[in-house]
């Protein structure tokens, strides 16, 4: 079993109504939901500042797929999902590669 951790939000009324609706439509518990919608939630965030930050230049795809915990194929779906560009500068390839080879090297190879 995950270890889990204890915290505490505050959250209104209505809100906290209708996860007690969305509980019952599930068969689950309160928190249960909780636990999950903060995970996915959490993910998707991550997901998006991983990809603001490849869209303004400080990460290239290989370093912002990492840092949202997502593999290649799965980045390259949300950017075509946003209807965002692949970025193939010279710099940005070469970036790619070095990463792409130190990745291969290390015996990693170039899933995730």
């Amino acid at each position: 079993m995950t270890e889990r951790a204890v915290t505490t939000i505050r959250i209104d009324r209505e809100t906290l109504r209708l996860l007690d609706r969305m509980a019952r439509a599930l068969h689950t518990d309160r928190s249960t939901l909780l636990r999950r919608a903060v995970h996915k939630g959490a993910r998707a965030e991550l997901l998006d500042e991983a990809v603001s930050q490849y869209v303004q230049g400080h990460l290239s795809a290989g370093a912002a797929k990492d840092w949202a915990g997502v593999s290649y194929a799965e980045f390259l779906d949300e950017l075509k999902r946003r209807g965002l560009p692949y970025l193939t500068d010279e710099e940005g390839t070469e970036r790619e590669l070095e990463h792409f080879e130190t990745r291969v090297k290390q015996g990693g190879g170039s899933h995730r």
